[in-house]
């Protein structure tokens, strides 16, 4: 699903503000941004569209730019439109012989105020059941339909909206994640989806309290979680979600308001207590890393640990068993040197190697060696490296009016 114009309490952050509201107001004063990652799944959606609409296989758009915002294009590249092409046979299979509607704006206000969105896909079933289909191209988290909150509110707009062409009995939802090879399909009745929205609204009837809202939220509505803060801009300032992390470390359970209350939180967090928490993340971070360590340790020897356990890990890379094996068999398969070999050019450092003993050769390579500027990165102020000036660049960000980028539609 995207969500091309700004809504202040947008589906794809519905598991952050229906459990914290106080999030909304938090999350007020950041700008949104975007990324490659998220240029890349605004593009596998636009080939998804277009071969579902045209009746091509995604291959079928391999190499044309897809125009982004800021003059910016992505490549649709062999692996974008192979594993977009995983979906795009999804939906003709579960479509065929039924109506197929692509990029339908669907108005969710009756349920979230000013809310609403554009489903990748809804299919209008002969059998009386509404089906809402959306694509994540991420390799991030994997989603599932059942329960979600984002795919709820999508399907109760589209029923809102198509419930006058045809009496529908029930609802699927299906969420497709190609290249997690993931396809996640959720039904329920009508009735059962708006018990669920009649919940939601009152969820974002609270949340909205908070919409330009200068009052500082009561600690009830702080509630950090992992779900809610994945994609929380406001998460590393946060002064609830500092509390709660100080409570879980120092007392071995999680925070409640009754702890939030204490450090009563006025919104954002001021930049002092930013940089007292900055200096104790490496100290933090090695505990996380043992405490994962000494856990994986005791499973390994299989002792239990409440609540955790092994699990086979996702599979590597494929690779030729035996690479003179294979260079036999596609040799005798008449294959190209070229077509056989990657050809990549050596590195400066390999080059060194090579010219070190004939120096006018080296200087002459070296003329066309290169090398970047460092990235900034964040240092303690007693770092001797001289501090970077940063002007301020507002006129850079998109208005927070006209566009919206929630991160948790890109996973």
């Amino acid at each position: 699903m995207t969500e091309p114009a700004h809504a202040t309490l947008s589906p794809s952050g519905a598991e952050r503000w229906s459990t914290c509201p106080a999030s909304v107001q938090l999350e007020s004063g950041y700008p949104d941004t975007s990324s490659d990652y998220a240029d890349e799944g605004t593009a596998a959606h636009a080939v998804a569209e277009m071969a579902l609409r045209e009746g091509k296989d995604a291959m079928a758009y391999k190499g044309r730019r897809i125009p982004m915002r800021a003059g910016k294009t992505v490549e649709v590249t062999t692996d974008m439109a192979t594993e977009v092409q995983k979906y795009v046979d999804y939906v003709r299979q579960v479509s065929e012989g039924h109506e197929l509607l692509l990029e339908q704006r669907l108005d969710i206000s009756r349920w979230v105020p000013e809310a609403f969105g554009t489903s990748d896909a809804v299919i209008l079933r002969t059998d009386d059941e509404l089906h809402v289909c959306d694509l994540k191209f991420g390799r991030g988290v994997r989603v599932d339909a059942d329960e979600n909150k984002q795919m709820i509110l999508y399907a109760l707009g589209a029923l809102d909206q198509f419930a006058v062409l045809m009496d529908f009995e029930r609802v699927r939802m299906t969420i497709h994640q190609p290249r997690l090879n993931h396809v996640s399909e959720w039904a329920l009745t009508v009735d059962e989806l708006r018990e669920r929205g009649a919940r939601l609204k009152e969820a974002a009837d609270r949340a909205y309290l908070y919409v330009d809202s200068e009052t500082p939220p009561v600690p009830s509505d702080y509630s950090p979680s992992e779900k809610a803060c994945r994609f929380c801009k406001a998460h590393a300032a946060c002064p609830a979600k500092a509390t709660e992390v100080v409570v879980t470390v120092s007392r071995n359970v999680k925070a409640t308001p009754d702890d939030f209350e204490v450090v009563a939180p006025q919104g954002d967090m001021a930049a002092p207590d930013l940089g007292v928490l900055m200096g104790r993340v490496d100290e933090v971070e090695a505990w996380c890393k043992a405490v994962r360590a000494e856990t994986e340790r005791r499973l390994l020897l299989g002792e239990s640990v409440d609540g955790w356990k092994l699990v086979q890990g996702r599979a590597g890379p494929r690779k030729w068993s035996s690479e003179t094996d294979a260079e036999e068999l596609l040799k005798g398969m008449r294959l190209k040197s070229d077509e056989m070999y990657d050809k990549k050019l050596i590195s400066p450092t390999s080059a060194e190697k090579l010219l070190k003993d004939t120096p006018r050769r080296w200087v002459k390579a070296q003329a066309l060696i290169t090398k970047s500027d460092g990235s900034p990165s964040v240092a303690p102020a007693s770092d001797k490296r001289p501090a970077l000036v940063i002007q301020p660049a507002a006129d850079d960000f998109d208005d927070v009016s006209t566009t919206s980028q929630d991160g948790a539609d890109l996973v």
